[in-house]
């Protein structure tokens, strides 16, 4: 009799709040995070990654092209006419932005292709343990855009967990060669925050 008691008195308090409107539910919030990660790379070039064995790598270098266009075809043209450079482009990968190659489109070189030394570091060490990634641009005069900075951080992810890459060995050029490269505005910083942790 007293559990009846109880439904009745809360029963009409429910249809009293139903009927005169007071009661809304609460709005739909969706949940939104302050880190964004790095879109994957699109299938084509994660495919093209994935034929190739790889063999003892312990660096990821990262470069700037210091002029504002280019592409892996003009780079890998100037260094065998000009550098005399028998394998051509220096770098194992370029990251376009929009002038000379599509804006954060990977190139694959050559040079990663055939798991060879780069000609990118200028120290012997950095050559033949150093994967070489070149952006175009000049990044003391401007930055990166932000989608060369994402697929250039969705490249690192894929190379670190490849390789076993350790993020401390995410090194800019100028790391151990006298050189602004790859430029004052370059966000070293910002990439090493979303690399991989081993």
């Amino acid at each position: 009799m007293r559990f009846k008691g109880k439904i009745y008195i809360c029963l009409p308090f429910f249809v009293i709040i139903y009927l005169s409107g007071c009661y809304t539910p609460p709005a739909f919030k969706p949940i939104t995070t302050t880190t964004v990660k790095p879109p994957k790379m699109d299938l084509y070039i994660s495919n093209q990654l994935d034929r190739y064995f790889v063999r003892d790598w312990k660096y990821i270098v990262i470069h700037h092209s210091a002029s504002a266009s280019g592409c892996a075809a003009e780079f890998d043209k100037f260094h065998r006419e000009k550098r005399g450079w028998e394998n051509g482009l220096g770098y194992h990968f370029v990251i376009g932005n929009g002038c000379g190659s599509g804006n954060g489109q990977i190139e694959i070189g050559n040079r990663w292709i055939n798991q060879i030394d780069g000609a990118h570091a200028g120290v012997q060490e950095y050559n033949h343990y150093g994967i070489g990634i070149c952006l175009v641009g000049n990044f003391n005069e401007s930055y990166p855009t932000a989608t060369q900075m994402a697929s250039l951080s969705a490249l690192v992810e894929y190379l670190q967990e490849r390789c076993r890459i350790p993020s401390e060995n995410i090194i800019m050029h100028r790391h151990f060669r006298e050189t602004e490269c790859p430029g004052r505005n370059f966000p070293y910083y910002k990439l090493l925050a979303k690399t991989v942790r081993w």
